[in-house]
């Protein structure tokens, strides 16, 4: 039964994260003999995933035989690992869960309370389907800490420690979980060793067992680091030095990103009463106590290193089927001390019908969230794949004009690399550092550029000098013509951005919208002021503001609109290209075209590069029978757009025909 809901649910969501095409780009690399890199010739450890990518390499030769797409086996490979993981929560729960009374049937149901508590949970559907390794880890995680219960009870450590390994081998969290666990049973040797000397309970603390356990685990474990440092020459991955931060606004978001998952997922904690009731009691047990510390020490540490960047609460998933279990098997033994006979059956079943529909009940609720978030995602991999198509268009254009010489690969910076890098080929630059080691390691942040700023994305590891020093071929913003993260911010705010790149235009059939593409064009504009950052805040919140007027259709929107634009235009008066663009755009969609024309004519005379004010002042001379003076504005426009106007295909390198 939890099979079939599960492969409903999962198909109703079925959708591929865009950071999982980072590491099938890996995949790409290391498959074609290129070595486990992101860009051709940079040895950077951009993945936080080993195995993972060692998997997908070893299954892309069959999926190349079997002419299936790699994104697909991806796909189906996280999602039937999505299986292990309510396999192994139900593993788990039967060890915990109600052990005076194993093999009757209300045991047996208790401990499926768990995996179905799981299954509908919008963090378990959303990442099972998501082509990342996330349910493996989960899978993984929870294996290793069932072995690690049998290696207290029974001293049996091989399974422990080989899970274990396969886990630090699929994520550096993995060794972070095997320390733990070993600290656990060091802890219980040290307080039962019947000595009171420091030194020699210490050294007992460190028996024959722990001492080969650590040998065994450590064996593999150190020759992957070796491996590391020789390969990319750091001992942990790049992401952690892109990513790693503690300071007090790491700690708001982390507390905050806990917040939000007790909400949506613990009842607001209230799941968290019978098991500190027991713990107050002095009635959990050593298992108990096991999955107690190990959960309370990784929240700890998810508050600290400040949640995660991605959506649907894909950190908590690790220990949310520990949380689910210890409730679980709480209840029941309250139920057990209090409530007897046929009572205390009717309870336990109670129980049962109760977290069940908790659970369906809980899923429906957040379920709108997750499909929020997947069709972001869905919209992105499928926007940056339509980017990646378009550029790989263009080198084709070149490559025909200058078939005789060599011509070097596309360059391209962004944030969001995932899905553009894997089907591009380009070199991608990542502005946040997650594949780039210079980044990762020489972070500068720019003055005024910080959590005022009306971004997504707020990771503070970036470099614009940098970036900007490499010259790359084209900057992509996600969210289109305004930055949506600070590296992004970092980058518009530059002089040397504006003077060096422009907005190129390129209509997509697919979307039927026009995407923005800033292109590099060396001293495209002569006039140079060094604005700072003050006018930025206000030129993405005209953005915000324009895009809400236009779904909303809220006229009384357009006062705002230019009062921010106004604010832009005192901070940085050389950008008024940029605000008669937008206030001829807004005064447009609000039907007043006389006024949007005035905006789009000023904007278009002080920018030639400017085709999306043309593109608008076009649209208004058809819409009033200019045609003559909107046909003059088709050159202009394909002249540095050239693949804008549909119906006007050219070879977009050379503008003809």
């Amino acid at each position: 039964m939890l099979a079939v809901w599960y492969y409903k649910l999962a198909s109703e969501a079925k959708f591929i994260q865009d950071d999982a095409f980072t590491s099938l780009r890996y995949v790409q690399n290391f498959v074609d003999g290129n070595g486990l890199v992101f860009n051709i010739g940079e040895r950077v450890e951009g993945y936080t995933n080993f195995l993972w990518v060692l998997l997908l390499s070893a299954v892309s030769f069959l999926a190349h035989a079997l002419n299936l797409n790699l994104p697909l086996v991806a796909q189906v490979l996280s999602t039937l690992f999505g299986v292990l993981l309510l396999v192994s929560t139900y593993l788990l729960a039967k060890k915990i869960i109600a052990k005076n009374y194993s093999g009757s049937i209300i045991s047996s149901l208790l401990a499926l309370s768990a995996p179905a508590m799981v299954l509908f949970t919008t963090p378990f559907i959303y990442w099972s389907v998501s082509g990342m390794e996330t349910p493996l880890f989960v899978s993984l995680t929870l294996l290793s800490v069932y072995y690690f219960i049998d290696y207290e009870e029974q001293g049996k450590r091989n399974a422990f420690v080989i899970v274990s390994v396969l886990n630090s081998f699929l994520r550096p969290e993995g060794m972070f979980f095997f320390i733990l666990l070993m600290s656990f049973k060091l802890i219980k040797n040290f307080f039962s060793a019947e000595e009171f000397k420091l030194s020699k309970k210490i050294k007992l603390s460190f028996d024959s067992s722990i001492k080969k356990s650590l040998i065994i685990y450590a064996v593999p474990v150190i020759a992957y680091i070796i491996f590391r440092l020789l390969y990319y020459g750091y001992p942990f991955p790049n992401t952690f030095y892109a990513k790693t931060e503690f300071t007090t606004q790491f700690l708001t978001r982390g507390w905050n990103y806990y917040i939000n998952f007790l909400e949506e997922y613990l009842l607001f904690g209230l799941f968290y009463v019978p098991v500190l009731i027991q713990l107050m009691r002095s009635r959990t047990n050593a298992k108990e106590n096991i999955l107690i510390g190990f959960a309370l020490v990784y929240t700890i540490t998810i508050i600290v290193i400040g949640g995660d960047v991605l959506p649907v609460n894909r950190f908590f998933l690790t220990i949310m089927p520990m949380l689910f279990i210890l409730f679980i098997n709480s209840t029941t033994e309250l139920i057990e001390e209090f409530l007897k006979g046929k009572v205390n059956l009717i309870a336990k079943y109670s129980l049962v019908i109760i977290l069940l529909a908790y659970s369906v009940i809980n899923y429906q609720h957040n379920l709108p969230v997750m499909m929020e978030k997947r069709a972001y995602e869905t919209g992105l991999v499928t926007k940056m794949k339509i980017y990646a198509e378009l550029l790989n268009t263009v080198r084709k254009d070149k490559i025909k004009i200058k078939s005789k010489n060599k011509i070097k690969t596309t360059s391209v910076a962004m944030s969001t690399i995932g899905a553009f890098s894997f089907y591009s080929g380009a070199r991608v630059i990542d502005l946040v550092g997650l594949t780039d080691e210079y980044v990762a390691h020489n972070p500068i942040e720019v003055e005024g550029i910080d959590d005022e700023l009306p971004v997504i994305w707020k990771e503070r590891h970036y470099n614009a000098g940098y970036v900007l020093s490499e010259k790359p071929d084209y900057i992509i913003f996600p969210a289109g013509a305004k930055p949506s993260a600070f590296a992004e911010c970092a980058i518009y705010v530059q002089e040397e951005f504006r003077k060096n790149y422009y907005m190129q235009l390129f209509y997509s059939k697919e979307l039927n919208q026009l995407l923005p593409v800033f292109t590099r064009l060396e001293n495209v504009r002569s006039d140079s002021a060094d604005c700072g950052s003050g006018f930025v805040k206000h030129y993405i919140e005209a953005n915000n503001l324009f895009l809400g007027m236009i779904k909303s259709g809220d006229k009384s929107l357009i006062r705002k609109i230019n009062n921010e634009l106004d604010a832009v235009f005192l901070k940085c008066s050389v950008r008024i290209p940029e605000v008669k663009t937008l206030k001829g755009m807004t005064f447009y969609h609000a039907g007043n075209y006389i006024i949007a024309e005035k905006y789009l004519r000023d904007a278009a005379e002080a920018d030639s590069t400017n085709a999306i004010a043309r593109i608008y002042l076009k649209n208004i001379y058809f819409s009033q029978g200019k045609i003559e003076e909107a046909q003059k504005l088709i050159p202009e426009i394909l002249r540095f757009s050239p693949g804008a106007i549909p119906g006007f295909e050219q070879n977009i390198y050379t503008g003809r025909n």
